[in-house]
């Protein structure tokens, strides 16, 4: 007769998990001839070269060539098949690991894989005898509509579960639902997957690292002022190279923030302009002229072409094309697709089971909203088109711009532009967060179990961070806890 106790003896688990990663995440290449478009790290002459192209070579690298419109249909995810780099094993090309941007995560799979699985504590989870990773990769178009890209997402998923059930098949592993992980842009990719494409019930629950749940306003200031960071190389240094690029770009539209966006304080209008003043204390204080949007991003900003500090000037979308009508109407096509995408997702959409994590620290200062301040300029010209009235309209192209009554380029480096009627800048970020999502993307998120780090983190290696790493390895023992 058996022991009554053997019912409760452990058996051996294993865990799919299914990481997908933020935009410029993912290795490109054209369909057509399979040109290798963006690949950093493995192809450093490649890398170099998109850093120092202008605005329409680089748009005809990532959105289409001979100043087409975008086409979902131009640009595909390159898997390395035909690369041994990192020394990566078969398995893990299969497993999409090769079409990752090597230097943000690989380390960080290879530490899912190998090390999450095993606590520092030593205990595993109540109910194992053993407790294995098996992690998958979901590489995707980061140019593309996110909801295209969630549909690749499934797919991984399927095979992250098939793959991990074949490979115990016949053994005494129990195979668990899996979970995904996202990083920044990733987490809107899942959201699609989960919520709106029925993989709700495939997976048991997501970690989100980074993400701008509603957007971050620091994609405005990259369209007017030029990119930071390791974006800046790709998307461009300026306005006319970032116009050129993620202008046309579903996906780096959604970054956008959506009606539903609030700063780190709850305020739901994240474009301010203001002058200085001195008040009757003789104090010198900052004057808000105006903030938007007071409804709606879209038709205020986003579609606005009357006034200075809309999002899109039209000229930049097609370098070098006669037709800026025809360039701006592809560009609403493009931005549809993101009002769509961000009305469906909604702001409350998550996967009942999700966890998130977020940076909220000063030591990595991010734009929760964008002030432009008028450093220079009357009362008559505040904010208004008085350029439009027989006046010029000036750009750096580096979040500089100037309004003239004569035709005069703005002088860099100058502290006095005497031919200028008003001069406005754009502000330096001087929210918490991560250097690119603010903390208010963390703070206002309902429903979903969000927290933020003791120590924070910079935006593109977050997942290098110990403390992300503990917090992510925590919540994977949890979940897997969960489903024993």
């Amino acid at each position: 007769m058996k022991h009554s106790s053997v019912q409760y003896c452990p058996v051996p688990v294993a865990l799919p998990i299914v990481f997908v990663p933020g935009i410029m995440g993912s290795r490109l290449r054209t369909k057509h001839d399979g040109q290798i478009v963006w690949d950093p790290q493995d192809n450093i002459l490649n890398a170099v070269t998109i850093a120092f192209k202008g605005a329409k070579a680089k748009r005809d690298l990532l959105v289409n060539n001979e100043g087409l419109p975008y086409s979902p249909d131009y640009l595909e995810v390159d898997f390395g098949e035909a690369q041994s780099s990192h020394s990566m094993h078969q398995e893990q090309i299969e497993r999409g690991w090769g079409g990752l941007m090597q230097g943000s995560y690989f380390n960080f799979i290879t530490w899912l894989q190998l090390i999450a699985p095993h606590p520092a504590s030593g205990q595993l989870p109540r109910g194992c005898f053993s407790l294995r990773y098996e992690v998958w990769a979901s590489p995707y178009n980061w140019t593309d509509d996110n909801l295209n890209s969630a549909k690749g997402l499934a797919e991984t998923v399927t095979k992250a579960i098939e793959g991990t059930e074949e490979k115990y098949q016949g053994t005494d592993v129990r195979v668990l639902k899996p979970i995904i992980i996202t990083h920044s842009m990733g987490g809107l990719v899942s959201r699609a997957y989960t919520q709106l494409l029925g993989g709700e019930g495939k997976v048991h629950g997501v970690i989100h690292g980074a993400q701008p749940c509603d957007g971050a306003p620091d994609a405005y200031k990259r369209m007017l002022a030029g990119a930071e960071g390791n974006a800046r190389f790709v998307l461009g240094a300026n306005q006319a190279q970032v116009t050129a690029t993620a202008g046309n770009m579903p996906g780096a539209l959604q970054l956008l923030p959506n009606q539903w966006h609030k700063t780190v304080s709850g305020d739901t209008q994240w474009l301010k302009v203001t002058k200085q003043k001195v008040t009757e204390q003789g104090e010198v204080a900052d004057e808000p002229l105006l903030s938007r949007p007071i409804t709606n991003p879209y038709s205020e900003i986003y579609l606005n072409q009357s006034d200075w500090w809309r999002l899109i000037y039209a000229e930049y979308l097609n370098p070098e094309s006669d037709n800026s009508r025809a360039s701006f109407d592809a560009y609403k096509n493009v931005l549809n697709q993101a009002a769509t995408f961000h009305a469906q997702l909604g702001s409350e959409v998550f996967h009942p089971n999700t966890r998130m994590l977020y940076s909220d620290d000063m030591d990595h200062a991010s734009w929760d909203n964008v002030e432009w301040k008028q450093v220079q300029g009357s009362d008559d010209y505040t904010y208004r088109n008085n350029w439009s009235k027989g006046g010029f309209l000036e750009t750096t192209g580096r979040g500089q711009i100037g309004i003239s009554n004569v035709e005069n380029p703005l002088l860099h480096g100058s502290d006095s532009y005497p031919e200028y009627l008003a001069i406005y800048e754009i502000q330096p970020a001087n929210a918490p967060g991560d250097g690119t999502v603010h903390a208010g993307s963390g703070i206002h998120v309902s429903g979903p179990m969000s927290i933020p780090t003791q120590h924070g983190f910079e935006h593109q290696p977050c997942f290098d961070s110990t403390e992300v790493r503990r917090i992510t390895a925590e919540w994977l023992l949890d979940m897997v806890q969960e489903q024993l």
